[in-house]
């Protein structure tokens, strides 16, 4: 009596158990049965067709080719970039320094630069005078500064930007190409460089009505609208709100050289007591 009772709790204890057991065990032998060739087929199970592969491949990866299709038009569109823009935006190969090749680069980015519609369009408004940023700083400036030294050079600033200042009405545009060293994510300018690059702009307008001609940044605020893509010509446009003796209120953006808003921005420039500022209106 003992020993059927017991017999019947192992039962009641192991028998569920055991009952699951054979059954993963009769479903595992069903798939193995199943995965067999047959002995009329001409190819293993792994074996894909090439059709197959590509159908997979196409599958698997949809969402990213559609991404990346629907980037591509809409920046083509958008920025109207040409077609050799686009290929050379998330990859190209770039010359080595002092190559005859770093020459070639370099008259291709400033015949970019030139060519630009918003060079045109700034050319042909009498009210703005034009000069090229940075070539009349100080040496000191030209070698240390964050853009005019540290970033300059081949997928950087290949060749320094052309600056339009009005300084009756306290605006400027500054025009920019941005090569792909310049990038956060690839093919895409990093978005601290173009705080660094409204920042600069923004104090070039704001210097303007000042005695000086000199201030230092008190406040930046920057709204990103829009990726700014490597390899391509920007225009950082600024204007004085408001100012008093020691202080400007400058508003500016950020837009491709068609017109395309990129970003907006807004800053408070401001002259120190404390400190005596060298004048930036040559930068």
């Amino acid at each position: 009596m003992t020993n059927r009772s017991s017999v019947a709790s192992l039962t009641r204890l192991f028998g569920a158990p055991c009952e699951r057991i054979r059954c993963r065990s009769n479903a595992i032998s069903l798939i193995t049965r199943q995965a067999r060739p047959s002995a009329f087929s001409t190819s293993s199970p792994t074996e894909a067709s090439p059709t197959a592969s590509r159908r997979s491949f196409f599958s698997e990866n949809a969402t990213m080719i559609v991404a990346t299709t629907s980037l591509l038009v809409g920046a083509a569109l958008a920025y109207k970039f040409t077609p050799l823009q686009i290929l050379t935006m998330f990859q190209e190969k770039l010359p080595e320094v002092g190559s005859p090749e770093e020459k070639v680069y370099i008259d291709r980015v400033e015949n970019q630069l030139q060519q630009s519609c918003i060079v045109k369009q700034m050319r042909a408004n009498p009210d703005f005078k034009e000069r090229r940023m940075w070539v009349n700083a100080a040496d000191e400036y030209r070698e240390r500064g964050f853009l005019a030294g540290t970033l300059r050079g081949v997928g950087k600033f290949a060749v320094p930007g052309i600056a339009f200042v009005n300084e009756r009405t306290n605006e400027s545009v500054s025009v920019i190409h941005v090569g792909s060293r310049l990038a956060g994510f690839p093919g895409i300018v990093h978005g601290g460089l173009i705080g660094s690059l409204l920042d600069e702009a923004l104090a070039r307008a704001a210097i303007l009505p000042l005695p000086g001609k000199s201030a230092v940044t008190a406040n930046l605020n920057i709204n990103y609208r829009a990726p700014t893509f490597t390899n391509q010509v920007i225009a950082i446009k600024a204007r004085v709100t408001d100012f008093t003796t020691n202080k400007s209120l400058v508003a500016g953006t950020v837009e491709s050289a068609h017109g395309h808003l990129l970003a907006e921005a807004t800053g408070v420039f401001v002259v120190p007591k404390k400190f005596e500022l060298k004048s930036l209106i040559d930068m």
